[in-house]
């Protein structure tokens, strides 16, 4: 199992919308709106790096007002 932190940024305005389809995928196992750099941060989970990127490129930066992801793996 790879464990790792998704950080993304949206348009002004945008990032409860990108919360709620986030939380509507399996992989997801939190997410929340933050203040900072980034917009929201969420931690997924998936059963190798190939799942991994393929959730990230195809699934989350797909999202409508997905502006940009930085992807954190858990390493221990």
């Amino acid at each position: 199992m790879v464990e790792a932190y998704l950080l993304i940024t949206t348009p002004a305005g945008t990032a409860r919308s990108v919360l709620a389809d986030l939380r509507e995928l399996d992989a997801i196992v939190r997410a929340n709106v933050i203040a900072g750099e980034f917009d929201i941060v969420a931690t997924v989970e998936a059963e190798n790096t190939h799942e991994l990127l393929v959730l990230v490129t195809d699934e989350i930066q797909s999202l409508e007002n997905v502006a940009q992801t930085r992807t954190c793996i858990v390493l221990e």
